[in-house]
């Protein structure tokens, strides 16, 4: 068998930020692989909140709060050829009940997952917990696709083997939308944030970054949360050129991003396990300067698309800014690199082209695909 005859892909919601790589997987498997992508749950209204619109692709069937029967008749139908895909292994009742199912049956099966938060106490008791719960998952995975810089060292960690391991992105549309204008040396850059204003995504850091940057930078500021009141009174206490531009529809998100010179995600949680901004970033040309919690900052390892910083230091986000700006990071021809390193890799097209071939690996094809960022 070169190719599974049908995957399945169990998701805890629909997502615009899977359902592409869903949809560019079934243009180019069409006639060869069937893919069909069950869901928990439709878009979340939190996230409906944040910018999330419908999402409303074709190529393949999806099936939201599936009921037991219909489960049943995917799992049961062309057991021997099928590869079910979950996304996560707990929490979701859909995802529970269709893992005990896919077990029972003898279905193959692979993971798709952001790493767990590991920080802490309660990051040594979720180790113990994948630890303990996961054994049979880890004798029977074709695959684990683990997101972002620190998704492939957690599943070591709790056991799955190194060679059935494959780094993994969350892979976008490319939404094309670029800058043609070149930044003036006289010109302040702007710098964006786009995201939940709450504590753990480390504003403090790049507010106290911006004050320092206040007659060299401008800052907007995308999204909403329970800071906005906190990070409006700092911005007007200290005179700062700050735009809040509260939440956008995702499209309207690509047009400021477009805008700006650097992007910056300073986030001390490691539950950000990817951070699709970082993706949606360096697809419209702008750098990125994000923490090294964020699971997207893999892609910062190459200098022209950014700096990676520690968690929680305001003077690591200037330098990092001034180290872009001075080595013409923010000029129209690297804003233009970035783009094509961006859609080579990141796209839904080139994620696609990815997956297909870590499913030929699992299925016996000689040669291990290289991680998606080579």
């Amino acid at each position: 068998m070169n190719m599974y005859r049908r995957v399945v892909f169990w998701e805890p919601c629909v997502s615009p930020h899977k359902w592409a790589l869903f949809d560019a997987l079934a243009a180019k498997l069409d006639g060869i692989t069937e893919i069909v992508c069950v869901a928990h749950q439709d878009v979340p209204a939190e996230r409906r909140a944040l910018g999330w619109g419908d999402v409303s692709l074709t190529r393949f069937q999806t099936i939201i709060a599936p009921a037991i029967d219909v489960m049943d008749n995917l799992i049961a139908r062309d057991v021997d050829h099928s590869l079910h895909v979950f996304a996560g292994v707990r929490w979701h009742s859909t995802i529970v009940l269709a893992l005990k199912k896919v077990k029972r049956a003898g279905c193959a099966l692979a993971i798709l997952s952001e790493p767990r938060d590991s920080a802490g106490l309660k990051g040594r008791l979720r180790f113990v917990q994948s630890w303990v719960t996961e054994g049979w998952l880890r004798r029977r995975a074709a695959c684990v696709l683990a997101i972002g810089r620190h998704g492939p060292g957690w599943f070591r960690r709790v056991g799955y083997p190194s060679e059935r391991i494959f780094p993994f992105a969350y892979f976008l549309e490319d939404a094309k939308a670029t800058r043609s204008e070149c930044i003036d040396d006289a010109r302040k850059p702007r710098l964006g944030y786009v995201g939940r204003l709450i504590e753990q995504k480390g504003l403090q850091y790049l507010f106290d970054a911006a004050l320092k940057l206040k007659d060299r930078a401008t800052l907007v500021v995308v999204g909403d949360g329970e800071l906005r009141p906190q990070l409006e009174a700092f911005a007007r206490r200290h005179h700062m050129d700050v735009r809040f531009a509260g939440v956008l529809p995702m499209a309207d998100v690509q047009r400021v991003m477009a805008d700006l010179d650097v992007v910056v995600l300073p986030s001390i949680t490691r539950d950000d396990g990817w951070g699709a901004v970082v993706s949606e970033a360096l697809l419209a040309g702008a750098a990125v300067v994000a923490s090294e919690c964020v699971g997207a900052s893999i892609l910062l390892d190459f200098p022209g698309n950014g700096r990676v910083v520690p968690a929680g230091e305001g003077d690591a986000i200037v330098e990092a800014i001034a180290s872009l700006r001075e080595g013409d990071a923010l000029r129209l021809e690297s804003r233009q690199r970035r783009t094509a390193w961006a859609r080579d890799r990141l796209t839904a097209q080139a994620g696609a082209t990815y997956l297909e071939s870590i499913l030929k690996f699992t299925l016996g094809s000689v040669f291990r695909p290289e991680p998606y960022y080579v």
